[in-house]
């Protein structure tokens, strides 16, 4: 790798830090004075985005696979950068009189637009990849050129101006700018505060809770990772993200202590997959919804508890079981160093509980975000010194947040460009009609050609982008269908998530085996064998609707969560051959069947009488077994111990 490239990374990794901390410190201004007007707050936002992730793209270029690709993307993000100054200054000013006349603009103001729709497509490819920024063209594509195609895949012909116009952004929040707002006044904050809870040593914090958690089981390791990758996802919200910052940490810890790579790696996977349904972030998605719905974000929040709860059951029960069909992994105990935990919590616990407070009383997420910014970093600086952050650590944390926030509010702005094309042509309206007439008069049907259509949508992409796409084509259907808006938009983004870990693309699988050194299809079938059950949440909540609605769960719903993780568990143990004892191949098939056909019963409500049946039977049937099981397992020690002799 060249030299003179390497020279230049650092020199922009170095420079993206005193950028994004003034693009912060813009931010927090803005969550208390209204500093010009909300299209011009917008287009600051937005060109402070784009300028700062031309300098990420920088610093990422001499990873490059050559020193000439390395250059080139150094030229691609230096002319998207300058387009973004020079598109951001020229909006700002002219924003007024853009607003009255659009679409029908001068040709200065539509080169500027197609200009800024290139810089965002160009940035998205740097930093997200090809699929994403290929997806986004060819809607862009299609916006311009549709009415070239045949019936029916055509659109009627729209006007240059007025396609650039909407792309662009020119009047209003539309376009690129469509979630400027869900960026610039509501998750900006809280994805800076999520990286500085990584340079405050918070995440060290909930790696030692990981570890006390874990020494109280056989093969505690993975239920520290679980619950580790869990925490630092809760503040993340993104499951690649988190799987390649936790997963450094957890899998090759599992590795060591028994677990195969695939294990490993499936594990990681799926706990970082379901942190992506747990408060304050919750994979930027639930913020989206809020804004779709015009419901309050801790109402969402409020929505996904029970689910979330569910999925990391599942996640969890499944790991009990993996653990008893393995004779490889120990009982063994780690140190657990509590004077961190102790130094840490308090700085932690304030700023985490002024976060969710203010969520809960109606403020913006800006204005929490910033009020748990101010907790969390004076009091880091009170610890002891021996657990204070350092100046690198402050820049690490710093790093952290405003390039996590940099790369959502990009992917925010490029996937504009696919729902504004989508709302504009009616080709989101068409692909909903064709959902609805495939699932015909049939709620189940729609469910399951609902939840295809889902993850066939987000693979490959982030999750809000997949969610995003989810709301505009499948989410219809579903109200068209008889569910409720919160709960189809919840089916929805319940499936954008499981996305990730759904073949043949499987981001989030492809990431783990990374750092595992497994295989593909071996962490892929581990990650369905441990948490497969988890497809089955979206249907209970769809069936039993107060399941989103914590505050009025009664004695029913209680039972149906019950009926839940029954299934849950008789499933897991059906697929390893184990939960607290080992199971014979008759019980295994028994425990796969009789753990969700009872919960299917239940919720097609013949009775719960009728689902108890079968989990007392399972039960009768293992508690009578136990002294020939137990017979059997003597009988096949002895006969080990005399081939060995």
């Amino acid at each position: 790798m060249s030299p003179t490239l390497e020279r230049i990374s650092r020199w922009a990794d170095w420079a993206l830090v005193p950028a994004g901390l003034a693009l912060v410190a813009y931010q927090m201004l803005t969550v208390w004075y209204s500093v010009h007007g909300s299209m011009q707050h917008y287009v600051t936002h937005m060109s402070g985005v784009l300028v700062i992730a031309s300098l990420i793209a920088i610093a990422g270029a001499s990873s490059g696979a050559t020193s000439r690709m390395g250059y080139f993307r150094v030229l691609a993000a230096l002319v998207a950068g300058g387009v973004a100054v020079y598109a951001g200054v020229y909006l700002y000013v002219n924003i007024p009189s853009l607003e009255v006349m659009q679409p029908f603009v001068g040709d200065e103001a539509l080169m500027i637009g197609m200009l800024l729709v290139a810089a965002v497509l160009i940035l998205a490819w740097l930093l997200w990849g090809l699929p994403l920024a290929l997806l986004c063209a060819a809607a862009v594509a299609y916006f311009a050129y549709g009415h070239h195609l045949p019936p029916p895949f055509g659109t009627s012909q729209t006007q240059p101006n007025v396609v650039v116009s909407f792309l662009a952004g020119f009047g209003g929040p539309r376009g690129v700018f469509s979630f400027m707002p869900l960026s610039a006044d509501m998750i900006f904050l809280l994805l800076v505060y999520g990286g500085f809870l990584y340079g405050c040593r918070v995440i060290e914090m909930f790696t030692e809770l990981g570890r006390a958690i874990g020494n109280l089981f056989r093969g505690g390791v993975a239920y520290s990772a679980v619950v580790a990758s869990s925490l630092i996802g809760m503040v993340t919200g993104q499951a690649v993200s988190n799987i390649a910052l936790s997963g450094t940490m957890t899998i090759p810890t599992m590795r060591r202590n028994g677990f195969t790579a695939e294990q490993a790696g499936a594990i990681e996977v799926m706990a970082s997959t379901g942190s992506q349904l747990l408060p304050p972030i919750m994979g930027l998605g639930a913020f989206l919804m809020a804004e779709i719905l015009g419901v309050a974000y801790f109402d969402i929040v409020t929505a996904a508890l029970i689910p979330a709860l569910l999925f990391m059951a599942a996640v969890i029960l499944g790991v009990f079981a993996m653990i008893g069909s393995s004779k490889e992994i120990p009982f063994e105990k780690m140190e657990v160093d509590w004077r961190k935990v102790w130094a840490v919590a308090p700085s932690f616990l304030l700023s985490f509980i002024a976060l969710i407070g203010l969520l809960y009383m109606r403020y913006s997420p800006a204005m929490a975000g910033f009020w748990a910014l101010v907790a969390l970093l004076p009091l880091s600086w009170l610890r002891a010194a021996r657990y204070r952050p350092t100046l690198s650590d402050f820049r690490n944390g710093a790093h952290q947040g405003i390039t996590t926030a940099i790369y959502l509010a990009l992917m925010l702005a490029v996937i504009g460009l696919v729902v504004q094309m989508l709302s504009t042509t009616g080709t989101g309206l068409s692909l909903g009609r064709l959902v609805s007439m495939l699932t015909g008069d049939s709620p189940i049907l729609g469910l399951l050609i609902g939840m295809g259509v889902a993850l066939l949508i987000g693979m490959g992409l982030p999750t809000p982008a997949a969610y995003a796409l989810i709301a505009v084509v499948v989410v219809p259907a579903l109200i068209d269908s008889g569910l409720a808006p919160l709960t189809a938009h919840m089916y929805g983004f319940y499936f954008a998530i499981l996305s990730t870990l759904t073949p043949p693309i499987a981001v989030g699988v492809l990431t783990a085996m990374r750092i595992s050194g497994g295989t593909f299809l071996g962490t892929t079938k581990e990650c369905f064998a441990l948490g497969g059950v988890c497809f089955l949440v979206p249907f209970a909540f769809v069936a039993m609707p107060e399941l989103l609605a914590p505050r009025e769960l009664g004695l029913e719903g209680v039972f149906g969560i019950a009926m839940a993780l029954f299934a849950t568990a008789m499933l897991s143990a059906g697929i390893y051959g184990a939960f607290g004892v080992r199971l014979r191949a008759m019980e295994r098939i028994g425990a796969v069947i009789i753990g969700p056909v009872s919960f299917l019963l239940y919720l097609w409500d013949v009775g719960w009488w009728l689902a108890l049946v079968g989990p007392f039977a399972l039960a009768a049937w293992l508690i009578l077994g136990k002294p020939q099981r137990e017979a059997v397992d003597i009988t096949a020690r002895r006969v080990r111990t005399e081939q060995v002799d």
